[in-house]
């Protein structure tokens, strides 16, 4: 596309327009202000043609897709190719997705207002942005604008490179930075086991106070003197993070907090030596990880739930249930996130639950929403529709309380967590787990 500059407008007022005039008050001078305005013309129009050459040799390429962590600045690398002999001024702009803003950088681009003179060959430059949503998100667009040679023109045009951004969740908080530090347990305080363990680990001589039960007698009878059997918390246990994407997890970022509380789990669980799985659900089992260790298993999970969208169904707790049921042959954590405010999908889930929760120990997490908040907490209602809201969460939270203490009486453990505490909350409730050796 080819618009016309301000120079271009400047130069018709200040030559076409007085030819035109000149020659309509004057007939004796039409044919000299026919050939000024047809010298003129001509000019445009050849300025014209080489603005639509300049435009045609640009080219412009991108990677297919990069890696972004959601609210962190990053920068976009494009590749602009000028096939002329000549540098070329060019302005370069990008029509960002909408989960991503053109943010300001200290970087090289622009490294000044207006457009940028690009030497002939291929030059790097990189974009500024900031991803907000996470998931895959496509380029729509990267526009390119230049002048003709005598900058009559502005010829644009408009390149579709095919990228897409890769936004990762953000990590990067006090609470996952201090899972990397390489010491044991940061962070944590000191709290006293709970029993002796499980899982044999050593042996040793008999001591005085020892008792009689943990004697290993076939290694006394082999070596001649008392031993006994050492104990440890046992490691290696299966740890599943359940997650819910269905219509009610769309509400208030709360997937986004699923997922940032799912893979910190994750880590955690790494740290103390427990392998972790991952299961995606809404009307249907969408994918099933089965439990393993290790940072390249870790990748594989952030992999599988990067771009996990919430979908416009209700949840099926029976299929899932079912579906663990099926693929889980060893007692495992199951935690599982998911929004139980809906009465009917919490009489659902209290009915279907015990087809697990005989077998595993189950923990849910719902999120505290805006809604789910007591009548007499906060400031008083200011009118009468504030006090109806408040009488229905109040209700709300009437129903989440008995049903807390339905779920308790099946042996499964419901905890309503707050959206910016998540991570912290239920990183502490695996670890109680693991210190009362629940499991």
């Amino acid at each position: 596309m080819i618009v016309p500059s301000h120079r271009l407008l400047l130069y018709a007022a200040a030559i076409a327009v007085p030819a035109a005039t000149v020659a309509g008050l004057y007939p004796s001078l039409l044919a000299p202000c026919a050939a000024v305005l047809g010298v003129f013309a001509i000019t445009a129009i050849a300025d014209a043609i080489a603005a639509s050459n300049r435009i045609a040799a640009i080219g412009i390429s991108t990677p297919p897709s990069l890696r972004f962590t959601k609210d962190v600045p990053a920068a976009l690398p494009v590749t602009i190719e000028n096939r002329t002999a000549k540098p070329l001024p060019v302005r370069l702009a990008a029509t960002l997705p909408e989960g991503a803003d053109a943010a300001p950088s200290p970087g090289p681009w622009p490294p000044a207002p207006g457009p940028c003179l690009f030497p002939p060959g291929s030059s790097l430059i990189d974009y500024p942005c900031t991803p907000h949503l996470r998931g895959d998100h496509p380029l729509p667009a990267i526009h390119l604008e230049t002048s003709s040679p005598l900058g009559l023109w502005l010829a644009r045009a408009d390149h579709h490179p095919g990228f897409t951004f890769r936004v990762y969740p953000n990590l990067r908080d006090r609470a996952t930075a201090a899972l990397f530090i390489k010491t044991a347990d940061p962070g944590l305080r000191m709290r006293r086991q709970v029993g002796k363990g499980r899982e044999f680990d050593n042996l040793r001589q008999y001591l005085a106070g020892d008792s009689y039960e943990d004697i290993h007698w076939k290694a006394t009878a082999r070596r001649g003197f008392p031993v006994v059997k050492l104990y440890r918390v046992e490691h290696a246990q299966e740890v599943y993070a359940v997650i819910d994407s269905s219509r009610l997890s769309a509400r208030e970022g709360i997937l986004d907090s699923y997922v940032n509380a799912a893979l910190h789990l994750a880590l955690v669980a790494e740290r103390q030596g427990d392998r972790f799985g991952l299961v995606t659900f809404s009307d249907r089992t969408h994918r099933f990880l089965r439990a393993r260790g290790g940072m390249d298993h870790f990748r594989l999970c952030r992999e599988t739930i990067y771009n996990l969208r919430a979908e416009r169904v209700s949840p099926d707790f029976s299929e899932v249930f079912t579906s663990l049921q099926l693929n889980l042959r060893r007692r495992s954590l199951l935690v599982f996130f998911t929004s139980l405010d809906d009465a009917l999908l919490a009489e659902t889930f209290e009915r279907e639950v015990p087809l697990v929760a005989r077998r595993h120990l189950v923990v849910v997490n719902v999120t505290r929403t805006s809604a789910m908040r007591q009548l007499f907490t906060g400031a008083p209602p200011e009118s009468l529709d504030a006090l109806y809201e408040g009488l229905a969460g109040q209700m709300l939270s009437n129903r989440m309380r008995t049903l807390a203490l339905a779920l308790q009486n099946r042996g499964v453990r419901l905890s309503i967590v707050n959206p910016e505490r998540i991570k912290i909350e239920v990183t502490a409730e695996y670890l109680e787990v693991k210190r009362r050796q629940a499991l």
